[in-house]
Formats: C-alpha cells, structure tokens, sequence
C-alpha cells in the first residue's frame, strides 16, 4: 500500500506540472541555457549586450534587433504591447524573409524556449510588463477581383503610398527619409515581391495591418480601417505579385 501511495503521490506531482509544459513554445525556459545557445547562434549579429551591435551588424542591413527595450516588431498582440512567447518562437524558427535573419527550426523547441528566456533577461520590461493577448483573425473572405479593387480603395485612403509608392514597390516620396526607434534608415517593403517578410498567408500579412510593426514608421491600423477592409487590403497586396493569384485568384476561387 505504502508503495502504491507513493506512485500515485508522483502521478499528482506529474498531473500538476503538466500546465506548466503546456503553455506553449517559449515557454518555461532556461536563460542560462538560452545564454549558451544565444552565444553559439546569435552573437555575431545580436550583440553580448542584446544591444544589436554584434560583429557582423554594421555590414547588414536591416539591421539586427535590439533587445534593451522589449519593443518588437513581428506580434501577435497589439501595438505597444510585448510579443507573445508564441511570437518570439515564430520569429526563431521560421526566420524573417528578405532580411539576414536565418530560420532556426533546426536548433529545436527547447533550444528556442531557453533562448527566448535569455533574450527577456536584456529588458526590464519583461518584469514589469506582460503581452497583451493576441488579436482575433476573423475569418477570411473569398478572394474576388472586387475585393481587390476595394483594397486598392482602401490603400490610397490609408496613404499606404506614402512610404509604399503609389505601385506599392517601396518608393514613396517618405521611403528614403525613414527611420526605426534606434535611427537607424529603414526602407519600406516591395509588396510586389510576393513573399512577406511577416509570413506569406493572409492571415500573416492581416496581423501586421492590426498590430502594426513596433519600433518603425509602420502604425497599426485598428482603428481606421474595419476588418472587412483589412481583408480587402490583403487581397489587393496578394494581387500585386504573380506568386498569389495561382493560388488565390478568381480563378481558384470557383
């Protein structure tokens, strides 16, 4: 009986760890670990200090994050807010398109849940701040040319070409005078290239219209589009680039 006892004592004691596990990726990592795992991969651009001065940085452009400010671009959650641990473990392991920063799925969930702990030792405001929870996707509406022509509507409202340019490549008359948080000169993306540097599905590029991107010129739009708009945005975007109608266009759409 007294053997019994303490295998259920321990069944309990695995029961009631067991959220702790479940909180997703991220979560519940090792910063001394991470510290380990952040030497080896992200130094060389990163910095020791977080401070995104690495060796590597002053040749590469966009330029590596800092990590002082917890201020982050790609979020789930609202604009201002801290990312999500979801989000940082997105950002690590699918890499950041059209920039230096590589996919590191291949280091592992752990690897990336330690390294994530490290990274939030270089900010204090992982100590006094928590992510707000992530916006709400609604579903996404057939793509249809009238939706794109609506997006296109809703782009020159929304003075997208301003940065964007008036054929959203990037070249608007504000495109050269730019700058994020840190000074640093930023370029407004060419959303005719068809990969986004967010994620390449509706879903992803609607986020960013939401969260906006923290740290750069890019606001969030929440309040001055609606989300029917939004999701005609993401389809005038998909329209711009031969990669989308293939897969999204009227066409597929019937």
């Amino acid at each position: 009986m007294k053997r019994l006892s303490i295998v259920a004592s321990a069944f309990v004691a695995l029961a009631l760890a067991a959220p702790a596990r479940a909180q997703g990726p991220g979560s519940g990592g090792d910063p001394v670990k991470g510290k380990v795992v952040y030497e080896r991969y992200c130094l060389s651009c990163h910095g020791e200090l977080g401070n995104g001065a690495g060796e590597f940085a002053e040749w590469i452009t966009t330029k590596p994050r800092d990590y002082r400010q917890g201020t982050f671009k790609w979020r789930s959650t609202p604009s201002g807010s801290l990312p999500t641990d979801a989000d940082l473990d997105k950002t690590i392991r699918d890499g950041i398109y059209g920039t230096f920063m590589p996919t590191w799925y291949a280091i592992g969930e752990h690897n990336r849940r330690d390294v994530i702990a490290y990274i939030k030792t270089f900010s204090a405001r992982w100590k006094t701040d928590k992510p707000q929870p992530s916006i709400v996707i609604p579903a996404e509406p057939p793509y249809s040319d009238a939706s794109v022509k609506r997006g296109r509507a809703v782009y020159e409202k929304s003075n997208c070409a301003q940065c964007h340019g008036q054929d959203a490549l990037g070249d608007g008359p504000s495109a050269h005078e730019l700058k994020d948080d840190w000074g640093n000169p930023i370029v407004p993306y060419d959303l005719t290239q068809g990969h986004i540097k967010c994620g390449d599905t509706g879903s992803d590029i609607y986020r960013v219209f939401i969260t906006g991107l923290n740290g750069t010129p890019m606001p969030s739009f929440t309040d001055s589009i609606s989300p029917e708009e939004a999701w005609d945005l993401v389809h005038y975007i998909q329209s711009l680039s031969a990669l989308y109608p293939k897969n999204y266009g009227p066409a597929a759409a019937k």
